[in-house]
């Protein structure tokens, strides 16, 4: 992959999450990267006074501190702002937070020096990925802690973690793999913790999740429908061409084509259920909002994933070095809160389904999805798990950007709170995703307690996937490990690869 500063996509991320390239810097980019440096040299042999780069730190800003301690100066700031607590970060997060950092950084207003830049992408291609501990951002001035830790190892200290969360000594592994350790200069610290990376990198990753969880969760909406002799009617293109509402017009579009060729829907084109209820009906309305907000957070963070989130910015043809607040994650908080809470929605309409599968009036089917209830309990418990995700996840989607607290003696005085925003909606994925599983498993239930009709195409593979592992029960069994099983389908992408096999490129 070349790195330029400005062409990062999804497209091109979401493979480097899995199977890591070898990252090379564009001509372009390198000249950059030269010149920017050139404008930190020329300000300090000016001897003016440049925050970060003869200044201390925050509310320190005002103390000069004396050219011969600048480059410690830069070591002190990696160190004392390594203050992280909690687990470690995973290590694809990881590595998406360090291919963010060196994109970043070639953009040509950090000051930072190309061999810096290089060091960092020495690591990536190596994939030795900085021990990143998860708590210690609000999200401005930047990621700094998260940050200090992904570039301690830069210069020895810190450690490297892999994909089982254990830890090595960052000395250690440089001298293994014969990587010199960096002597920062002036502002280069800064550049590498000033950012917002980390908050960037848990904004993407959630969002290629739910992005398949919209797939998801659409498949689970057109089972259900079908095994409870719902209608595709609400889903007429019609019907969304009324309303002018884009999202909407593409969720019904993917929910009428996933119930096409269905026996179960052609079984009661005459029968005497008017409509059907909201949970079932107002599936495009509900889904096609969160489907235009994941077309909207996508640009947001694309946006971001090729900007310079750092403080100060070098001006290149001004020569001069100039403060401001790129470092402030207000647009990722933002994306987050709104898919946080688009998301809690439509799992709880999932949940909704689930509760409807439990008596027979909703479901047409027998009670709690069991042809002897009573001596069975049936999917009773399963509901009650949905019910207790749903409701946690109702907590877990209020907004964290709307929370600031001062910090550096009130001179950071409004933060984002973007890794916040993160956590919980890794959460809320986590939530749905298992609600989902467990309408699945009720949909394939539902399915073989009246087999007598066809499935459409998609709801057919799914079925035949999860019994795979997942049986028809007859009677009352543990239930968790069928949900888990499930819910692996859904967070590998199987289930959202069925849906994308099965419908045309047009919807």
């Amino acid at each position: 992959m070349i790195l330029d500063g400005n062409s990062l996509s999804l497209k091109s991320i979401k493979p480097e999450l899995r199977n890591p390239s070898t990252l090379t810097i564009s001509d372009s980019a390198r000249k950059l990267v030269i010149r920017s440096r050139k404008v930190v040299d020329h300000v300090l042999s000016n001897g003016e006074t440049v925050y970060g780069v003869n200044t201390g730190f925050g509310r320190l800003a005002k103390k000069r501190i004396s050219n011969n301690n600048l480059k410690q100066l830069q070591v002190n700031l990696l160190r004392s702002h390594a203050a992280g607590v909690g687990d470690y970060l995973p290590h694809r997060t990881v590595r998406l937070i360090l291919l963010l950092k060196i994109n970043s950084l070639l953009r040509g207003y950090s000051g930072i020096r190309l061999e810096v830049i290089e060091a960092l992408m020495d690591l990536y291609n190596n994939d030795l990925l900085p021990a990143i501990r998860e708590r210690g951002s609000v999200g401005a001035s930047g990621d700094l802690a998260p940050l200090a830790d992904l570039a301690l190892p830069l210069i020895g200290e810190g450690g490297f973690i892999n994909d089982k969360l254990e830890v090595t000594p960052a000395d250690r592994l440089l001298e293994q793999y014969q990587l010199a350790k960096i002597e920062l200069r002036e502002k280069e610290g800064l550049s590498l913790i000033n950012g917002t990376q980390v908050s960037t990198a848990l904004a993407i990753g959630a969002l290629l999740k739910i992005k398949d969880l919209f797939f998801t969760v659409s498949a689970a909406g057109a089972f259900s429908a079908e095994v409870m002799l719902g209608t595709d009617s609400a889903f007429r293109k019609e019907i969304h061409q009324a309303r002018n509402q884009a999202g909407q017009d593409y969720a019904g579009k993917l929910l009428y084509e996933l119930m096409q060729n269905s026996g179960y829907r052609d079984a009661h084109l005459d029968c005497d259920r008017v409509q059907d209820f909201y949970s079932l009906r107002c599936m495009p309305q509900v889904h096609g909002s969160l489907y235009d907000l994941i077309k909207y957070a996508e640009n947001i963070l694309i946006r971001e994933a090729n900007s310079t989130t750092d403080n100060p910015v070098t001006l290149i043809e001004e020569k001069r070095v100039v403060s401001g607040g790129n470092f402030h994650a207000a647009p990722i908080a933002h994306v987050l809160d709104y898919l946080a809470i688009a998301l809690a929605d439509v799992a709880a309409m999932s949940e909704r389904r689930i509760a409807a599968f439990q008596e027979t009036s909703q479901s047409n089917l027998p009670m709690f999805l069991m042809q002897e209830a009573g001596l069975n309990s049936g999917f009773m418990i399963a509901h009650v798990t949905a019910a207790a995700l749903a409701s946690e996840n109702k907590s877990l989607a209020h907004p964290a950007s709307v929370d600031t607290i001062p910090t550096s003696a009130n001179q950071e005085d409004h933060v984002s709170m973007a890794p916040n925003a993160g956590y919980q909606l890794q959460q809320v994925i986590s939530n749905s995703t298992n609600i989902i599983a467990i309408e699945l498993m009720c949909a394939a239930q539902a399915r073989d307690l009246n087999p007598k009709y066809q499935l459409a195409v998609n709801s057919e593979d799914i079925l035949q996937r999860i019994r795979i592992a997942v049986p028809y029960l007859e009677q009352d069994g543990p239930l968790s490990k069928h949900i888990d099983y499930i819910s692996g389908l859904i967070s590998s992408g199987e289930i959202a690869e069925i849906v994308h096999r099965n419908i045309r490129e047009s919807v």
